[in-house]
């Protein structure tokens, strides 16, 4: 009989240090009836606990197994074993490696003693619990569950023991620790110790899918070893790690396929909306305009690629996501493929983020607090400008300044004396400052398993590197479940609110453009508006953009959001769920800018009525959803037929108005309401939309070797006319190989999956589809007679349908070493099909185009991800992890409509920076431009290649072909983490290769450029300036009335590059070693520095951050969890 007898004691969180090894200490103190632990064992398990595999050991040998007073690290882990009659002692210290154990083979009864090794307890903090495990449906003992001590958390600690065979355990565990009762098919439990008990009666409800093995899909929990979808999860603290203020950015390195793309533009202000990208493109552009109000109330049809994000189980707008406090995430999943998105159906061809926040721990009330102070610096490395003196040779020697002219010579002077006495504005820094960001979260939880409660309050406050720009954001949560039986209750109420400040001081741009000759006040002290009037290159009005600063500019934003949700759960029976839950959100969103009279844009204006600009939007949104699910699990032997079906019904309602004034000529009239006319009439938009759709899963499982699962999605929406369903659906299998007998305990782990299925996506405005009429621009009487009327908005489509994606992946997981080398491989095909395009109308109906479903657009590639244990001593609590993914994507447009053919042609005919030309056969990337042969030596022009490969001067559109792709080959991300005891160290960087760049900074900067603004310093270098140079940039040019160069590919260069992302440093003090937190009654105090973006590596050297400068940041973290 096999008998797991459990005596655990805790020692301060991790174990004593002993310089032996196991199986040296059980030599040393064996008794003489020992000579059986030589028994050959032959054994082969694969992916099981630790504990698991310690007990079919001794059961194999036909021994006991006893823990007497002693914890194992990693009784929870995964492992895998095989071994061919290998001696029994060899066999349990591999197991449990160098841990301060000692290991005794007892004759006789044949029992394999595990007991601590020199071990001292702080019996005044800690005290014995124990008891016996029982099964709720049954109510007979547990033998073989894991009791594993958590520390008042809700995760599965890696420290405790099993029950024995009554299903008793006991442990010395410290006051106030928490303890997680698990066992496979049943609910995990977590209880918090308070006082001493050896008579705990634990009682485990039965659940097919275990919560600890579950994939959290937002709707419904599926579990890991049976789910055929692709998807990715990370815990909270581990995005925090990598940043602790974005976590977005942090799921780069678990997921090579999701990216967030970097704004040249936008840099790092900390009121930029992220832009997304998973697996390619999947829409050919937004069919609609995108002004603020639509990003702030959270448009859908204005975000081409976003995903879908769900927190809690409810779709919310990506704006909830943004003010979401990091400190409250406890797991994010990204669901990728067909199988894991269908029951999203038209909403998920973008991939769907679910968010899962943290709940209670169980005990008594428990308080934590986490702070971080971030500090940015703007980075400032690829911005490369004249000083003055450069800046005034390089008039010189491009002909601004005549000898002979003594108007000429005369400014050249006045600016060579400033030049002399040393006048050197650099520009770059004024509008910029070292920005100190705080962001401070406050925590109050506890309960039971019948009650529990959560209530917290954040607050961050995030300054930009440009002054005056911010961004801060107060919110207020509180959540409560309450548990009786079979029935569960929660609720959760979310009041946030966010305010953003824009910079006074303007455009980045700008400063880039001031000559650094000027002064930069005047002899007063005080910012003139006017610094020049530049003639040489044309009349050219050189202003100051720090006048701007000081004038009384108004650019904000402010929302308001509530959020409340209602969950139900009733348990018919021990298999068969039934559940509902409820929710309603509530948003307010304004903007306004004010321009002041003397502002420098209005330095031309001589109308005064016309000086001064007032912009205000105003908006509201409301939604509501309901969704009412059925789970059925139908385990036999062997076998799990697992069923769910979903009604999900929802509202969303928005509006907005835009208005504008002009006319303020004090800068104190800082109303709207004080403007002189309004130049344009109000706009805005009321929009309403309803869906609904019913979703049913099938699931089978054969002995969590064989799954299949099966997915239906049947949708209808009130943006189309068509009320009929609409269905989606996918399919999908999976194989894990590692539990077929014959590979069992050879390989860790080895998993096929195979899914296949068909989602939409819905990026049209809720009326497309109906005709309605307007009265902008019409609010007067018709000339014939004294009626007001209304117009048509636009030929409505009733035949306009959603976009559809087939969407056809394969993966395969593989481990070794008893998974300390684990790789994933996954490829895809994805087809979107019935895109939403434009087609052009005759003339006759008044309209230029209307929207069809035309457009067709595939996407295929691969990403694949390695993990790998390099190094790890349990002894010494020595970890070394190293982590690499990549992912490939190749893109095509399959079918185009004939309205984007004319717009191809428009773009195919700039001459400046290549624009996006969609072309079918080609990617949405590609770059069209014409080939160039570079500089001329004889005249100094540019030597162009026709189309049909002929030399000539002359540029001409009709020469653009195709010369690369924008996207890089192959992106992703590299990273490896150190842990010793208390101690953890991270870095991770970020690369891309593959791809190309038109470098339009580098041609504005050289080329471009306006002589009478400051240039890049590669300006004065590799110019041609007579016959027979051999140069790579043309000659100077005083044409100031358009743009000099032609795009072609002497521009063009290898986007390579290699970023330094993220690098942390943390230690964490606890309770059981630090007098001070003792008497602070302080449990764990942690503490994290981390810095993101600390330098990059580029093929390509281009100005970054055009409009906002980009910055590097520093963060301290603070975490306290308070007894």
């Amino acid at each position: 009989m096999l008998k797991l007898g459990c005596c655990a004691m805790l020692f301060c969180g991790t174990p004593l240090p002993v310089p032996h090894l196991v199986t040296a200490l059980a030599q040393t103190v064996r008794p003489a009836e020992d000579g059986w632990k030589n028994t050959p064992v032959t054994l082969r398990v694969s992916n099981e606990t630790l504990g698991n595999v310690l007990a079919k050991v001794a059961k194999s040998v036909g021994a006991d197994l006893v823990f007497q007073g002693v914890t194992l690290v990693g009784i929870n882990e995964l492992t895998t074993l095989n071994v061919k009659d290998k001696p029994l002692d060899k066999v349990i210290g591999e197991l449990i490696g160098d841990q301060n154990v000692r290991i005794d083979y007892q004759g006789g009864h044949h029992a394999i003693v595990i007991s601590p090794y020199e071990r001292k307890v702080d019996t005044a903090q800690s005290f014995e619990v124990g008891g016996v495990v029982l099964g709720a449906d049954d109510g007979k003992p547990l033998v073989g569950a894991t009791v594993s001590v958590t520390n008042g958390t809700n995760r599965k600690g890696n420290m405790g023991c099993i029950t024995d065979e009554d299903g008793k355990f006991s442990l010395r565990v410290n006051r106030k620790a928490s303890i997680s009762i698990s066992y496979l098919g049943y609910d995990t439990k977590s209880i918090q110790i308070l006082r001493p008990n050896l008579d705990m009666k634990i009682s485990l409800a039965p659940n097919a899918t275990s919560t600890d093995e579950v994939v959290v899909t937002g709707i419904s929990r599926r579990n890991k070893k049976s789910f055929t979808g692709n998807y990715v999860s990370v815990k909270g603290e581990d995005l925090r790690r990598i940043n602790p203020n974005n976590f977005l950015q942090s799921l780069q390195f678990y997921d090579p396929s999701f990216k967030v793309k970097e704004n040249n533009s936008k840099g790092s202000d900390p009121n930029a909306q992220p832009e997304f990208q998973m697996r390619g493109d999947q829409s050919l552009g937004s069919t609609t305009s995108m002004n603020s109000m639509d990003l702030l109330l959270d448009n859908v049809s204005s975000r081409p690629n976003t995903p879908l994000f769900v927190l809690d189980g409810f779709v919310v707008p990506m704006t909830r996501i943004l003010s979401l406090d990091p400190e409250r995430i406890d797991e994010v999943t990204i669901l990728k493929d067909a199988a894991a998105t269908a029951i999203y159906g038209s909403k998920a061809s973008n991939g769907v983020v679910v968010i899962s926040t943290k709940v209670a721990p169980d005990g008594a009330l428990s308080v934590n607090y986490n702070g971080t102070m971030t500090i940015q610096s703007p980075d400032l490395t690829d911005y490369n400008m004249m000083n003055a003196s450069e800046k005034l040779q390089t008039e010189w020697m491009a002909g601004v300044y005549d000898p002979n002219s003594v108007v000429d010579m005369n400014r050249y002077n006045t600016l060579r004396r400033n030049v002399l006495a040393g006048v050197d504005s650099y520009w770059l820094s004024q509008p910029l400052r070292t920005a100190v960001q705080t962001r401070h979260s406050l925590t109050a939880a506890g309960g039971t398993d019948v009650f529990r409660y959560s209530l917290g309050v954040n607050a961050s406050f995030m300054p930009g590197v440009m002054k005056g720009s911010s961004n801060n954001t107060k919110g207020v949560d509180f959540s409560m479940t309450y548990r009786k039986h079979r029935v569960t209750v929660g609720a959760n109420i979310n009041l946030s609110e966010t305010s953003g400040n824009n910079s006074p001081y303007g455009s980045f741009s700008s400063y880039s453009q001031a000559n650094p000759y000027y002064r930069i006040k005047n002899d007063n002290g005080t910012y003139d508006q006017i610094l020049d009037n530049f003639t040489a290159a044309g009349s050219t009005t050189v202003t100051n953009p720090l006048y701007n600063s000081n004038i009384g500019i108004k650019d904000f934003s402010r929302s308001l959001s509530i959020s409340s949700s209602l969950n139900f759960e009733y348990m018919i029976f021990d298999n068969l769920r039934l559940t509902e839950a409820l929710q309603y959100t509530r948003g307010t969103a304004r903007t306004e800018k004010f321009l002041p009279a003397d502002h420098t844009s209005f330095a031309n204006e001589t109308d005064k009525t016309l000086k001064g600009s007032y912009s205000k939007n105003t908006g509201e949104s409301t939604s509501w959803s309901s969704n009412l699910g059925v789970n059925y699990n139908l385990p036999i032997d062997k076998h799990l037929i697992s069923m769910f079906a979903n009604w999900t019904v929802s509202e969303d309602r928005n509006n907005y108005v835009n208005l504008f004034a002009t006319g303020y000529p004090d800068r104190h009239m800082d109303d709207f309401i004080f403007g002189n006319k309004m130049t344009t009439n109000p706009s805005g938009s009321e929009a309403l939309s309803r869906a609904m759709s019913f979703i049913g899963q099938v699931s089978y499982s054969y002995d969590n070797r064989y799954s299949f699962d099966f997915n239906l999605s049947e949708e209808n929406s009130s943006r189309y006319a068509n009320n009929s369903f609409t269905p989606f659906w996918s399919t999908g299998v999976r194989w894990n190989a590692y539990r077929e007998k014959w590979l069992e305990g050879r390989i860790s782990n080895l998993v096929f999956r195979a899914t296949y299925g068909v989602t939409g996506e819905q990026s049209s405005n809720p009326y497309e589809t109906m005709e309605f009429y307007t009265f902008t621009n019409t609010m007067k009487p018709y000339e014939s007679f004294g009626s007001l009327g209304a117009v048509l908005q636009g030929l409505n489509n009733p035949d306009l349908k959603w976009a559809k994606t087939d969407q056809l992946s394969l993966g395969v997981d593989v481990g070794f070493w008893k998974n300390r080398i684990n790789a994933t491989f996954n490829y895809y095909n994805n087809i979107t099909r019935q895109m939403m395009t434009q087609y052009d109308l005759a003339p006759s109906t008044g309209f230029s185009s209307q929207n069809i479903n035309a457009g067709e657009l595939q996407n295929q590639g691969f990403d694949v991800t390695l993990n790998v244990i390099a190094y790890q001593n349990v002894r010494k609590q020595l970890y070394w992890t190293v982590n690499a993914n990549a992912n490939h994507n190749k893109n095509k447009i399959r079918k185009l409509s004939a309205y984007l053919r004319k717009i191809n042609e428009q773009q195919l005919a700039s001459k400046n920076a290549p624009l996006p030309v969609l072309q079918e056969g080609y990617s949405t990337t590609t770059l069209f431009t014409v080939r160039s042969l570079g500089i001329d030596p004889v005249t100094g022009n540019e030597v162009f290649l026709t189309r049909d490969g002929q030399k000539t001067f002359v540029w001409n559109s009709n020469d653009k072909v195709p010369v690369g792709d924008t996207s890089p080959k192959v992106s992703g991300t590299f990273s490896s983490s150190l842990n010793y005891k208390e101690f953890s160290f991270n870095v991770g960087f970020t690369y891309k290769w593959g791809g190309i760049v038109y470098n339009s900074t580098l041609v504005d900067k050289i080329e471009n450029r306006n002589i009478a603004y400051n240039l890049d310093r590669r300006a004065m270098t590799s110019r041609w300036m007579k016959p027979g140079d051999v140069t790579y940039f043309k000659k100077f040019s005083l044409d100031a009335t358009a743009s000099q160069t032609e795009q072609s590919t002497r521009f063009i260069m290898d986007d390579d590059e290699l970023k330094m992302s993220t690098l942390s440093l943390g230690y964490r003090m606890r309770y059981e070693k630090f007098a001070l937190l003792r008497r602070m009654n302080i449990n764990v105090l942690s503490l994290n520095f981390t810095t993101n973006d600390l330098f990059r590596v580029s093929r390509v050297k281009m100005e970054r951050g055009l409009d906002y400068p980009f910055a590097r940041s520093y963060t301290l973290s603070m975490s306290i969890i308070f007894k």
